[in-house]
């Protein structure tokens, strides 16, 4: 389901070559970019709140993503939030970073760019790029001196997600929520 804001009356922004898995609901002002993919089960509500989602972005299977009134929750390029993580505004997760399975992030919060909270942790800071926090509250737990990057698996979901589209198992966006190059 692909709704406008019943608040606001603020609509989603789609790029159209997203996919969009047949069950997920996008509500109110959300903005979806290129080669997004975003799994069944997900909920991502701005019917208050904006959220900004960037490039090659992998939203996976019962991740909920909401933003207070007035706030913006961003997520940057090449991300993975994995499988039933919990993400609310305002707050950003930088680029090439990943959010583990079942992890938390806080409104008032920054996931540092190139950086991983593990599983199950909780985020209630501002963080270091190119770093792995973990704990509940996370704390940093190592630095990449190397500057690892995600670019690879968030390339492998692109590609899956265009699979998925092309089969027909994505939602039809509606054409007035298509943003248009």
């Amino acid at each position: 389901m692909i709704i406008k804001s019943p608040f606001n009356g603020k609509i989603p922004k789609i790029h159209p070559t997203a996919f969009i898995a047949m069950d997920v609901v996008i509500i109110g002002d959300v903005e979806i970019d290129a080669y997004t993919n975003i799994w069944f089960g997900a909920k991502l509500r701005g019917d208050w709140g904006k959220i900004i989602v960037g490039k090659n972005t992998s939203i996976q299977d019962n991740a909920v993503i909401h933003s207070r009134p007035n706030e913006i929750c961003k997520i940057g390029n090449n991300v993975r939030l994995a499988h039933s993580c919990m993400v609310h505004g305002a707050c950003s997760v930088g680029d090439y970073s990943l959010v583990g399975i079942n992890a938390t992030i806080l409104q008032g919060t920054k996931l540092g760019d190139g950086s991983v909270l593990a599983a199950g942790s909780v985020l209630r800071d501002k963080t270091e790029d190119f770093s792995l926090y973990a704990g509940v509250p996370a704390i940093k737990k190592k630095g990449y001196p190397n500057k690892r990057l995600n670019e690879f698996s968030t390339n492998l979901y692109a590609e899956n997600g265009q699979k998925f589209k092309n089969a027909g198992y994505g939602q039809k966006i509606p054409k007035e929520y298509l943003i248009v190059d």
